[in-house]
């Protein structure tokens, strides 16, 4: 099965799925390479879902693997588990310290200053020295706290202290922030104000991640000032991050969906049918790294107790459209009887009716994805093109539509919006093993029999769905040599199979007797006209089901 996880960046090069790992260890030469003694802000640009917290993972892979001074300290801060400047203030120096290895003892002679605050901090402190498995870390945020209560002119001493530590010791220190974008408005600018004021000290270099237009949106919200001026003001250096080619994307994604269907039974999935349903409209949802691992992780949930029940690519369409669009996916849900089947639709008012309906949902698909997702429907639900179009389908299109497992196959329909098989219904096994038994008469009567006695949630029993899933095979998919054995089974347990539950509902309905006759009938005229009737005479003379006879 795929081994993504939601929301959690890939932490390994070798197992670059979208590659970000060259554009990362370019990143993270060219924060090594950075000699200077003064502090650095660079930026990580890039929307949500793009790969940011992978990249800057793999920058810190890369930033581990350098050896002597080119090897920097790395800290990693999430300031959106802090609230609060004086939080976000104290907790970063508390990360920072946390992080300096022992030969550093030297920085906490600042805690020495500020030992009359020792009891600022109380329960946080504890939690800090718990969080960042450095009780220590309690003391010196606990002091930092207590720093912050003091006049004004005591932070330039503080920070003259702790630059004087960090210019003797002249090692770079990469300060990597992510998910800046995950804060409320006031915290954004809290965090600008902690960064730029506080924590200017030399050879720290700070990468911050973040999607540009929330943070400059978040800003001006809270500032009024234009949100890209105050960026230029803090980010020295700004970095995009490259956008993953949709080649790349789509073979990430084809590999997981690869793991992902491995055990399926063979034949399941059409190969050509994937490609039309996919580049119809199913990659137009899938646009940056994100998109593929939430699309994954859902169909890892999701299909395996639906496997042997469901077409492969109608699943994997109808699961996209729950995540990426599902005001539609509830649409479908709720709608079937405008989706599946294959009933012609009048011209007149019931096809201008049926269009506004579908014209609702339509309308809530965003533009630039509308056209595509529409295609897509129209592959999945044939019936969609007799409201767009004047395509009609017949009763034998809906046999293939069930041998193939489709959605739009209304008996098969409900299987993919419950995510199981109701109780009584015919399973895909079910047919598979009673196809097996075709050539035994007396295997296949019996079984035949042992599924008139099991019903679903209507009473029905399995026998008269049974009988209909075996007309989806008549003209192929049962060899000629069943033919026989399937006719004298009938012959011999047919009225067997006439259940009352199973009779005719309202004037329209037929009854299992009907249902034995029509798939006897239709194997039989498989067979040359010369082998007919002495079949026919010898099942009927060895048979004693006489209503079906008659």
């Amino acid at each position: 099965m795929p081994a993504l996880s939601s929301d959690r960046p890939q932490s390994d090069p070798r197992e670059d799925l979208f590659g970000h790992a060259p554009f990362a260890r370019s990143l993270a030469n060219a924060l090594a390479r950075n000699r200077r003694p003064d502090g650095l802000v660079a930026a990580l640009y890039g929307p949500w879902g793009a790969g940011k917290s992978t990249v800057l993972a793999f920058v810190q892979h890369y930033l581990s693997e350098l050896s002597g001074e080119e090897r920097p300290i790395v800290v990693n801060f999430n300031p959106w588990w802090f609230s609060g400047q004086d939080g976000l203030a104290m907790t970063f120096l508390g990360q920072l310290q946390a992080a300096l290895p022992d030969n550093y003892r030297s920085f906490k002679e600042i805690g020495k200053t500020l030992s009359e605050y020792s009891d600022a901090l109380g329960a946080a402190a504890a939690w800090a020295g718990t969080a960042t498995g450095h009780p220590w870390v309690s003391t010196v945020t606990r002091l930092t706290k207590g720093f912050f209560k003091r006049k004004p002119k005591d932070v330039p001493a503080l920070k003259r202290a702790v630059s004087a530590i960090l210019n003797k010791r002249a090692q770079r220190i990469v300060v990597i922030v992510d998910d800046i974008d995950r804060l409320v408005p006031d915290e954004v600018r809290q965090l600008f104000t902690v960064i730029k004021a506080l924590a200017d000290f030399p050879f720290v270099t700070y990468l911050l991640a973040f999607d540009r237009d929330v943070v400059k949106g978040a800003i001006e919200n809270q500032t009024g000032m234009p949100g890209g001026a105050y960026l230029e003001k803090i980010i020295q250096v700004p970095f995009e991050l490259p956008p993953v080619p949709l080649a790349t994307l789509h073979r990430a994604l084809f590999k997981e969906l690869d793991l992902l269907i491995e055990g399926t039974k063979a034949g399941r999935f059409d190969s050509h049918y994937w490609t039309n349903v996919f580049y119809a409209g199913l990659s137009a949802l899938v646009r940056v790294p994100r998109d593929v691992v939430r699309l994954v992780n859902t169909l890892s949930v999701t299909y395996p107790a639906v496997r042997d029940e469901v077409n492969v690519t109608d699943f994997i369409a109808i699961e996209a459209i729950r995540v990426f669009l599902p005001p539609v996916y509830q649409r479908i849900r709720d709608g079937k009887e405008h989706f599946c089947g294959y009933g012609p639709i009048r011209e007149g008012s019931d096809k201008v009716e049926e269009q506004v309906f579908h014209e609702v949902w339509l309308s809530q698909i965003p533009e630039p994805i509308r056209t595509s997702t529409k295609e897509m429907l129209q592959r999945i639900f044939s019936r969609l093109e007799s409201v767009w179009s004047n395509m009609h389908y017949t009763a034998a299109s809906e046999m293939g539509w069930r041998r193939a497992y489709r959605v739009c196959a209304p008996s098969l329909f409900d299987i993919y919006f419950r995510l199981s098989l109701p109780a009584g219904v015919v399973s895909a096994s079910d047919v598979e093993d009673m196809l097996r038994r075709a050539c035994d008469a007396s295997a296949f009567g019996t079984r035949m029999v042992e599924l008139s006695q099991v019903h679903d949630e209507s009473g029905i029993s399995k026998a008269r769905g049974m009988l209909e899933r075996l007309m989806d095979y008549v003209d192929s998919g049962i060899g000629e040599s069943a033919i026989r054995p399937i006719v004298d089974a009938f012959l011999q347990v047919g009225d067997d199979l006439l259940r009352p539950e199973d009779g005719r509902v309202g004037s329209f309905d037929i009854g299992n007797e009907v249902r034995v006759v029509r798939l006897a009938y239709h194997l039989v005229r498989r067979l040359p006209e010369g082998q007919r009737p002495p079949l026919l005479l010898r099942a009927f003379e060895q048979g004693r089901a006489l209503y079906c006879m008659s």
